[in-house]
């Protein structure tokens, strides 16, 4: 039988995202899919974290490989809570090495599609991402992702991207009907 060689760091890793991915998946389970968003402080909160969503978001994958994995990683910290920072900056290396090795550079844009979940203190929503070229290792220039935000002492802070199991627990769940950024504008 042929050994597999693993680092202690890989293992950690390993064993630190399915620790927040058991966690996630109970958390949802127990929060509540939507609030009541007939007011117009839900509605301005609504869009204070969604545009926090939309920055974060495009900070992430805004990826110039001349400028340095440090700037990229300050600049995701910067709109991240602590976790969502330790958990980029736990995975940077190998995918910065990838940025490198294809001379990676690109922009992207961001938009809120609709917020899927709200306890009060984190709140998920579903993104579009637009990339201007694909990045290493995929075809893809738009996707959808769903990332939770977090409220902090200094405003709503992207905290992290949701992982399959994750999303599929608040969308096996059911939806209820509920108000979306751009009707909330008009």
């Amino acid at each position: 039988m042929k050994e597999i060689p693993v680092s202690k760091r890989n293992l950690i890793i390993a064993v630190i995202l399915a620790v927040v991915v058991a966690l996630g998946i109970l958390v949802i389970e127990n929060w509540p899919l939507h609030t009541e968003q007939g007011s117009a402080a839900a509605t301005n909160e609504d869009r204070l974290v969604s545009t926090a969503a939309v920055n974060a978001i495009e900070q992430v994958f805004q990826v110039n490989y001349q400028e340095g994995k440090e700037a990229w990683l300050e600049r995701i910290c910067e709109v991240s809570t602590p976790a969502g920072c330790e958990l980029f900056s736990a995975g940077a290396d190998r995918m910065w090495e990838k940025y490198v090795d294809a001379k990676s550079v690109v922009t992207a844009a961001s938009q809120a599609a609709e917020k899927v979940a709200d306890n009060g203190f984190e709140q998920v929503w579903k993104m579009t991402i637009t990339l201007s070229s694909p990045l290493p290792g995929s075809n893809k220039t738009q996707d959808t992702a769903y990332v939770v935000l977090a409220k902090t002492e200094s405003g709503w802070k992207f905290d992290r991207f949701l992982m399959e199991e994750e999303i599929n627990a608040i969308l096996a769940r059911g939806k209820t009907p509920t108000t979306t950024v751009e009707e909330g504008k008009k």
